[in-house]
């Protein structure tokens, strides 16, 4: 079973649009945070921030729109590593409304880089980490 992790979250009025839906990049930014705390228990609650000799741009991102959320729903939005490879990783994501409904769900693609933004493979430390997400309980 993979490790899951959520947050519970809320519609904010910034986040929406002339029809009082939600815009459709708030999903990124709340995919993001959802991200942000998976990575935190990942690595045991430090993240530091990024360095000049390796990078993790997101390559590659999805969100299919199933249920609109409107100011102020209040939803909770899960993350889980869904795939690692020799310089990616994979990240699944779902929001859903306070009644379950799901509402959005996405992925997330990122791949590892050096210095000079080509692709390499991911450290190992980081892969084992992410790996062990993969089928944590």
């Amino acid at each position: 079973m993979p490790l899951i992790h959520e947050e519970k979250l809320r519609v904010n009025w910034i986040d929406t649009d002339a029809s009082g839906r939600i815009h459709y990049t708030a999903a990124l930014r709340y995919f993001e945070i959802a991200e942000h705390g998976l990575m935190r228990r990942i690595f045991g609650g430090v993240i530091q921030p990024g360095s000049s000799d390796f990078g993790l741009p997101r390559v590659h991102v999805e969100a299919d729109y199933k249920l609109a959320l409107r100011y102020p729903d209040e939803f909770t939005c899960s993350a889980r590593v869904a795939h690692v490879g020799k310089s990616s990783a994979s990240y699944a994501f779902e929001i859903h409304n306070l009644a379950g409904e799901l509402c959005i769900a996405g992925k997330i693609v990122a791949v590892a880089t050096d210095a000079l933004g080509r692709k390499t493979p991911l450290p190992a430390p980081l892969r084992a980490a992410l790996e062990r997400a993969l089928t944590s309980d």
